[in-house]
């Protein structure tokens, strides 16, 4: 290790704001758009040196998602015309760490899943927000930088000083994230239903968010909003997303999935059933099911039905009406299914919030509704007591 690796601290200016939007830039250029066949979903300035006024290690932080996962060869590629030197996971499952110059700037590269983007973003705006998490985020760096100096070897200084500052990155974290969920609420939905409540189509909010919205409260952070549409509307829909200046493509199965463009009033050029759009900053995972005129169909079983006044319910949040699916129906979708033989423990979590919510008719059909043996039947059972 060089003495380039031994910590030290630097208080972040407004330089740093601006060389983080002009990485952002080349990134975007580099990747392109994985709506428009490139790679990238997001790219954003992450870390101390994104908080104005914070002392902070002397190194530009940049996280990006990108499609597909793990990046492409061509996409390592790219990132090296940049300079960037791949490091691989360096240490954190999930990620592709790439560096360029002497701890100049570094670059982690994450998939579409999982919560690393939303927990780094969130931890950044709560230290923009907050002076006493600043503050204390400070401290810590002080102790931290203090131990190192006390130590002779490089490496084993950096990690004195990472020792020191763990349980407190770990406290604001969890603060950052309670902020994030009690800002965001159910915006995302309003703004959705606000913004489709005059398109010509049957469409519901699905997944975690139509349980948050049953329950009334949300739960946790969802990394995009779940849209279910009658097949038969689905253009309509997807037209009337784009209409209103959302990006739209179409996902086309495959290991792993890729994206295509779509033109307006196009079907699924191959058949399939789901699209992804970005609106703002909200990424929409619309699928279209195999609905009735009155009936909602379950599509990976379409004989197991609800009426489609049932199976559709609107929930008023700040004045809107946000159309959902019963959570009997989101419940079943979450119980197995796709490439999962078994729940996730979120959708264990899910499951448990939702029972209180289900009437006898409810937790009787999707008892009757889950395969043989599953373990949700007994847990369902047993609540009804």
């Amino acid at each position: 290790m060089s003495p380039a690796d031994r910590p030290r601290l630097v208080r972040v200016g407004p330089a740093w704001a601006d060389a983080g939007r002009r990485w952002c830039d080349r990134l975007e250029q580099a990747l392109g758009d994985a709506l428009d066949g490139g790679h990238l979903l997001d790219v954003a300035h992450v870390g101390s040196t994104a908080v104005p006024g914070l002392l902070a290690e002397p190194t530009l932080d940049l996280l990006a998602r990108v499609h597909p996962w793990p990046p492409p060869a061509d996409a390592d590629a790219r990132l090296a015309t940049l300079g960037f030197v791949q490091q691989g996971e360096h240490g954190l499952p999930g990620r592709s760490y790439t560096a360029r110059g002497d701890h100049d700037l570094h670059l982690h590269v994450v998939g579409r899943g999982g919560d690393p983007w939303h927990r780094h973003v969130a931890l950044r705006d709560h230290l923009r927000a907050s002076a006493a998490a600043r503050a204390r985020y400070e401290r810590a760096k002080r102790a931290g930088l203090a131990q190192a100096e006390a130590v002779f070897d490089d490496r084993a200084a950096r990690a004195a000083y990472q020792a020191a500052k763990g349980d407190v990155i770990a406290a604001l974290e969890a603060e950052a994230l309670e902020r994030a969920l009690a800002h965001t609420g159910f915006g995302p939905v309003v703004d959705l239903a606000r913004g489709l409540a005059d398109a010509p189509a049957r469409w519901a909010v699905h997944g975690g968010w139509a349980l948050d919205l049953a329950a009334g409260a949300p739960s946790r952070h969802h990394e995009d909003v779940d849209v279910a549409v009658a097949a038969a509307d689905a253009v309509a829909l997807l037209d009337a997303l784009a209409e209103r200046d959302a990006r739209v493509a179409w996902v086309i199965a495959g290991e792993p999935a890729t994206y295509a463009p779509r033109r307006p009033g196009e079907a699924h050029p191959s058949g399939g059933h789901q699209a992804h759009a970005r609106w703002g900053g909200t990424w929409i995972d619309v699928v279209a099911e195999p609905w009735a005129p009155g009936a909602w169909r379950y599509r990976r079983d379409p004989r197991v039905t609800l009426p489609l006044d049932r199976a559709i319910r609107r929930v008023a949040v700040g004045g809107v009406g946000v159309p959902i699916l019963a959570p009997e129906a989101v419940l079943l979708f979450k119980a197995s299914g796709g490439d999962r033989s078994a729940p996730r423990p979120k959708d264990d979590a899910d499951l448990a919030r939702a029972l209180s919510s289900l009437d006898a008719d409810a937790r009787a059909w999707l008892g009757a509704a889950l395969p043989a043996g599953h373990p949700w039947r007994g847990r369902l059972a047993a609540s009804a007591t």
